[in-house]
């Protein structure tokens, strides 16, 4: 089934720029009124989104995983709502999709897409045009984390360095300030620019100023007394969301693991290089665009085949990887956790029973 479904992923993929030219025609033909005020530019715009959403289908459609693009759409809809984009369009993309992909596509391939095309229209109309804030004070250190928050946003990046000082020297832990401050403040940032409230230098300067504050807590954490257990933790291939992958390793070395953390953009000659030198008990990989879940797959498949593979546990994380969970099974990986206390959890409990 699923090598089946990778085929129809590559056959989609070979037609999403024609597919896309298509259904931009469609949608100024059959919605003028809706289309038209935007003029030849918008067209051009409209292009280029369509053919992002195109390779989101064609990514869930290789993994067999409907909820990728489902949660892809209801993302988008958001982010037309607060860019004031018509919304009302998005149905109509999704129809001319699955009309499109059924004309285009053979009939065993638009058998393995349309129906993830069809989940997703469904589901639209049911996804709110708003998304609930992640920072709020009644949840654990939520005073604190808005306060960092609000500093990160002013930009003012030594008050946010304070303010973490002050939590610490307060009787906050170190896991705390990472759990309750810093991951919701970043789940905000991230919400903040799909609904159009920070530009997307000051969503990269907060991601910058959180990994600056984050190093200088490292006396705190490389304190910890080592354990037997050792991590390796990278991103994917070019994958440059690197902010997860890099806290799930410093809570590892919180709870004793020997940690090495190689960061964004790694290539896999270079990952396996350094499993051969440490030999670590666990690879961590950190996956948050479905464009890359096929060089996951590809950097499992070629461990597995070489000498750290009948022993090395993988755990995957990652946006992708909470939305469809069972991809972690279908990718082979021992451990994928939603958050970084439950995929310790996980590894101590996967080690401990060898």
């Amino acid at each position: 089934m699923l090598e089946a479904s990778a085929r129809a992923g590559d056959e989609l993929r070979g037609h999403i720029d024609a597919l896309a030219e298509a259904i931009v025609a469609r949608q100024y033909y059959r919605q003028r009124a809706l289309w038209e005020p935007y003029g030849e530019r918008g067209r051009e715009l409209a292009v280029r989104d369509t053919i992002y959403h195109l390779n989101v289908l064609a990514d869930a459609s290789t993994v067999n995983e409907s909820a990728l693009f489902v949660d892809y759409v209801a993302w988008a809809k958001v982010l037309f709502h607060h860019r004031g984009l018509p919304t009302e369009g998005l149905p109509g993309t999704l129809r001319y999709t699955y009309e499109l992909v059924q004309e285009t596509l053979s009939a065993e391939h638009a058998a393995a897409v349309l129906p993830i095309v069809r989940e997703a229209m469904e589901y639209l109309p049911l996804v709110p045009d708003t998304v609930d804030p992640f920072v709020t004070d009644d949840r654990p250190h939520g005073e604190t984390a808005r306060e960092y928050l609000d500093a990160l946003l002013r930009g003012d990046r030594t008050a946010a360095s304070v303010l973490i000082g002050e939590a610490l020297g307060n009787g906050t832990t170190v896991e705390d300030i990472y759990l309750h401050i810093f991951r919701p403040c970043q789940w905000e940032v991230g919400r903040l620019w799909q609904m159009n409230r920070i530009s997307v230098a000051d969503e990269h300067y907060c991601t910058a100023a959180t990994q600056l504050i984050m190093s200088q807590l490292y006396g705190h954490i490389f304190s910890s007394p080592q354990a037997r257990f050792r991590l390796v933790a990278t991103c994917v291939g070019d994958e440059m969301h690197e902010l997860g992958a890099r806290m799930v390793s410093d809570i590892f070395e919180l709870h004793g693991w020997d940690t090495h953390y190689l960061g964004a953009n790694v290539p896999a000659e270079a990952i396996l290089s350094t499993l051969d030198r440490y030999s670590p008990h666990v690879l961590a990989i950190s996956t948050t665009l479905t464009s890359h879940l096929n060089k996951t797959r590809d950097l499992i498949e070629w461990i597995r085949s070489s000498k750290h593979g009948g022993k090395l546990r993988i755990m995957l994380g990652g946006r992708p990887f909470i939305v469809a969970p069972a991809l972690c099974n279908r990718m082979e990986a021992d451990i994928c956790g939603t958050d970084a206390l439950e995929a310790l959890r996980a590894a101590h409990d996967i080690l401990g029973a060898q």
